[in-house]
């Protein structure tokens, strides 16, 4: 995730520490993996770990045993914020359609809980609209193209892709339709919108505007639209400082591209009966204790990926060790294909922190393997634990320390 972004390190390939997703993520100070090393080939196996004692390990007040089975959501609340985290798996990243759209951009991922979540992403109108036709839940995912190799510099384009629920395809339809209305009379710095086609998709209600931001010498074409795809829409705001033609046609491949991806989720039936814990790796994680919706959650590869500092990096690194899963909640735990995948997720994200310029800070003692860095406002530490890797995060070094300590302890425990 990213350890650097928000809630992680400063950027390591992990999370991008959750402090970086709007209603999904924080404000800068959660656990989120670090930055994405770059592609690795290297083998697995490893030579024989140091033998730890559980027992010369400082886990202060934290639990060293996983809770009983998590169970059911047990209300629609709590219900549309777990299945929004599902959904995670099914919505494709800006990288997914230009593999320069990798830097972290607004607040990278949002878990949309509710309507008014959509403030954070577009006129006030827009979520009103969203509200009225009874939007559900859904996910959202930003970035920034990074700085590339032909000269071109950073930010020059940008994409939000978001899906929202609604409860069905009628509903979806005419809230396309009402937000794109509320999109197109909102005027954005004395310029009003004008609609605007998305090749390939007439079902798209579009406009744009343009746009400079703060610090920028040129102006972006802007392209925001909503279209309907069965109960959900597919939200899009697109920059391109290469004109509307350009922003427009990233919109449309993004489009053709998560209907596609969208096709292959299954949204809860019953919100009050939404699995928490399906495959029981969240039981096994240090719970966040601050309500922090992309938190207390378990994602396949595909939904970690938002959170990463460098998502495409992280693909190939979730590949080459088999990780099958990612928990996210006081601490981050990856679930690698065997002991060998945990050290070299752990070498990869210390890697990176070390390509970041991080200070490295004491380590702790009784986990040979483990690694610990100083980042402008916290520490963050990361360490193997049998198949698993962990990542730790902390304004106070002895805390992440406990907190890697009980992690190790709940993990390894027969």
């Amino acid at each position: 995730m990213e350890r650097g972004l928000k809630v992680g390190a400063a950027g390591a390939c992990a999370l991008v520490l959750v402090a970086c997703g709007g209603s999904g993520g924080g404000s800068g100070d959660g656990n989120a993996p670090a930055a994405s090393p770059g592609t690795s080939t290297a083998s697995t196996t490893s030579a024989p770990r140091p033998v730890v004692s559980p027992s010369l390990l400082d886990v202060g007040g934290y639990p060293t045993v996983p809770r009983p089975p998590l169970g059911l959501s047990g209300n629609p609340a709590l219900g549309a914020t777990v299945d929004a985290q599902h959904m995670a798996d099914f919505v494709l990243g800006p990288w997914d359609v230009d593999d320069a759209l990798i830097g972290t951009y607004l607040n990278t991922y949002y878990v949309l809980n509710s309507a008014s979540v959509l403030k954070q992403l577009g006129p006030e109108g827009i979520a009103a609209a969203a509200a009225q036709n009874g939007m559900i839940n859904g996910f959202a995912s930003a970035r920034e193209s990074s700085k590339t190799g032909d000269g071109k510099e950073a930010g020059q384009e940008a994409m939000v892709n978001a899906v929202l629920r609604f409860p069905d395809p009628a509903a979806a339809t005419a809230a396309s339709a009402a937000m794109g209305e509320a999109a197109i009379r909102q005027a954005i710095k004395g310029v009003t919108p004008t609609a605007v086609a998305i090749p390939g998709h007439p079902d798209a209600v579009a406009s744009t505007y343009p746009f400079t931001p703060n610090g920028a010498t040129k102006p972006r074409a802007t392209v925001r639209s909503f279209t309907p795809r069965g109960p959900y829409v597919f939200m899009h705001f697109v920059q391109a400082v290469d004109g509307p033609d350009r922003a427009t046609a990233l919109t449309g491949k993004m489009i053709e591209a998560q209907g596609k991806a969208i096709d292959g989720f299954t949204p809860a039936a019953d919100l009050a009966a939404v699995p928490l814990d399906p495959t029981g790796l969240l039981a096994k994680t240090l719970p966040a204790a601050a309500p922090e919706p992309a938190k207390n959650a378990v994602y396949a590869t595909r939904g970690a990926e938002h959170f990463q500092t460098n998502p495409v990096g992280s693909a190939q690194l979730f590949s080459d060790t088999g990780t099958t899963e990612v928990a996210m909640g006081s601490t981050n735990v990856y679930q690698t294909k065997d002991d060998g995948a945990a050290v070299m997720i752990t070498n990869a994200f210390s890697q990176e922190m070390t390509s970041s310029g991080m200070a490295t800070a004491d380590t702790v003692t009784a986990l040979p393997d483990s690694h610990c860095y100083a980042l402008p406002q916290a520490f963050y530490c990361v360490a193997p634990a049998g198949r698993y890797a962990i990542e730790a995060r902390s304004s106070q070094l002895a805390d992440v320390h406990q907190q890697l300590s009980a992690q190790y302890v709940m993990l390894t425990a027969k």
